[in-house]
């Protein structure tokens, strides 16, 4: 007689063992549903919040494009020229030393004047001075 109870034994064991694995498998599916339902209302949250935005960028390129419109179509906004920039600082301070050099200034009054150190100075006496004027023509002659 132990045949047909071990054999009701293992299909009640089956049945048991299949019953809590669709129990399981109920219980994760409905946990995966609803951590489903849940990332995708943040989905949709998100999405709202980026439509948003978008509205307000639109909002704000039509406003910029009206005003650029209306500085167009202003009397002389575009007849006159960019200022061009002006000169870095440093080429001007150059500019003036060469012109002082060339109107006789020693090298202690360039250094002084323009912020040029002491070899700058000598050089540009030496290439724009009324004396390295006259040496460069010389030096173009012979040559």
């Amino acid at each position: 007689m132990e045949g047909p109870v071990d054999l009701i034994a293992v299909l009640a064991g089956a049945g048991v063992l299949l019953v809590a694995l669709v129990a399981t498998g109920a219980w994760l599916a409905r946990r995966v549903r609803t951590s489903m339902q849940r990332d995708l209302q943040r989905l949709f949250e998100q999405l709202d919040l980026c439509v948003g935005a978008l509205h307000g960028l639109a909002e704000s390129q039509a406003t910029l494009a009206a005003s650029v419109a209306a500085l167009r179509e202003r009397p002389g906004a575009g007849s006159a020229a960019p200022a061009p920039p002006p000169a870095p600082p440093v080429a001007r301070s150059y500019d003036i030393a060469l012109r002082l050099a060339r109107s006789g200034a020693k090298r202690e009054e360039l250094m002084a004047h323009c912020g040029m150190s002491r070899h700058e100075a000598e050089l540009a006496v030496r290439l724009h001075g009324p004396a390295g004027r006259n040496s460069g023509a010389r030096a173009t002659a012979a040559g």
